[in-house]
């Protein structure tokens, strides 16, 4: 019975002190159902402006082609400001104050009738 009382101790101790290694809140999957190429995916806080993006991507991100993104532990805030940049277009989409925290994917999407990008949250 000692033997066993210590074994659970250790354990209770092991598992205090193991490193979290649940997905952060805010990590998105981006699926791209636009019909066109993205060559520009960027994250930024509201309280960063707008000027200050760094593309999430390492490649275009095709059509029906998806990314991860994961935001690391400096990285404050649910709500975030999301851009698109278009592979062969000079034009760029922008949504503002969007939680991450509610979600786990967008999909996003083009109306060509309306000329209009949306996302769907997951």
């Amino acid at each position: 019975m000692k033997h066993f009382l210590s074994g659970l101790i250790a354990i209770g101790f092991a598992i205090v002190a193991a490193p979290s290694f649940a997905a952060d809140a805010r990590n998105v999957t981006v699926v791209n159902e636009t019909g066109y190429g993205i060559k520009f995916l960027g994250f930024n806080a509201p309280d960063d402006g707008l000027d200050e993006w760094e593309n999430e991507l390492e490649k275009v991100l095709q059509n029906q082609a998806s990314t991860y993104v994961e935001f690391d532990e400096d990285d404050e805030g649910c709500v975030w400001n999301i851009r698109v940049d278009w592979q062969n277009y000079d034009e760029a989409v922008l949504w503002k104050n969007v939680n991450l925290c509610k979600m786990t994917a967008l999909r996003l999407r083009y109306d060509p009738g309306t000329k209009t990008t949306s996302f769907l949250a997951e």
